[in-house]
C-alpha cells in the first residue's frame, strides 16, 4: 500500500485554516491510534507465542460503512448512500480535492480506466467525494478531468471521517451488500483499481 500523501487547503481565512488543521489532525490521530492498538495486540502475540509469523488476520480492521447524503457537483439535488439507487450493487468512493497534487495526477488516469469499465459494462457504481474543497474548485476540476461519474461536495471531510482516512487521495470499495472490503490510502494505480472492480463485480463478500 502506498503511503499518503496530502497537501494543505488553499488559503481562506485564518479560522477556517485552523479549523481545518483540527479536524484532519483528529482524522489522524484517530488512524495512528488505531495502527496501534493493532501493533500491541501483534506484540502480545508474539510474547504470548514465543515469536514466529504473525497470524493471518492480524491485520488493521476495515471500517464499518459510510451514511451520507450530500449535494452533488454541479447539481440542485443530494444523493445519499446507502440508498434504493445503490442497493445490492458494489460501489467504488473515490475521495479526492482540486487543490491535492496526487488527486491532480491520479484523476486523469482514473477517469480513463472507469470510461474503459463503464464500455465494458461493468456493473459497479463509482461515486467521488471531493472533501474540504469549495464547490466551483471541486466542479471544475471534476470537469477538466472528464470525470466519469457523480461526485458529491463534502466539505467537512464528514465521509473520510466516519472511514478514518488519514488523507488524499483515497479509493474505497463497497461490496453489494454494503460492506468495506478494501481501502487504498493514497494514489491507485489502474491495475489495483481493475482487480478490486473485478472482485466486486464477481461478489466478493
Amino acid at each position: 500500500m502506498e503511503p499518503v500523501v496530502s497537501a494543505p487547503p488553499p488559503p481562506d481565512g485564518g479560522a477556517a485554516d485552523l479549523e481545518v488543521a483540527r479536524r484532519r489532525y483528529r482524522r489522524r490521530m484517530r488512524w495512528s491510534i488505531g495502527a496501534l492498538v493493532v501493533l500491541i495486540g501483534a506484540g502480545g502475540y508474539f510474547a504470548a507465542t514465543g515469536g514466529g509469523s504473525a497470524p493471518k488476520n492480524a491485520a488493521v480492521p476495515l471500517p464499518a460503512p459510510p451514511k451520507f447524503r450530500l449535494a452533488e457537483l454541479g447539481k440542485a439535488r443530494t444523493l445519499a448512500y446507502p440508498s434504493a439507487a445503490y442497493a445490492h450493487r458494489p460501489v467504488v468512493l473515490v475521495f479526492f480535492a482540486s487543490w491535492c497534487p496526487p488527486c491532480q495526477k491520479e484523476m486523469p488516469v482514473l477517469s480513463k480506466v472507469v470510461r474503459g469499465l463503464e464500455a465494458a459494462h461493468t456493473p459497479v457504481a463509482f461515486i467521488g467525494i471531493d472533501g474540504n474543497d469549495p464547490t466551483a474548485s471541486g466542479l471544475a476540476f471534476a470537469r477538466k478531468v472528464k470525470l466519469p461519474f457523480v461526485a458529491v461536495a463534502d466539505q467537512q471531510e464528514a465521509v473520510a471521517d466516519q472511514l478514518g482516512l488519514p488523507g488524499l487521495p483515497d479509493t474505497v470499495f463497497l461490496s453489494a451488500k454494503g460492506k468495506v472490503v478494501h481501502v487504498v490510502d493514497g494514489p491507485i494505480s489502474p491495475a489495483t483499481l481493475r482487480h478490486w472492480v473485478a472482485r466486486l463485480a464477481h461478489g466478493v463478500a
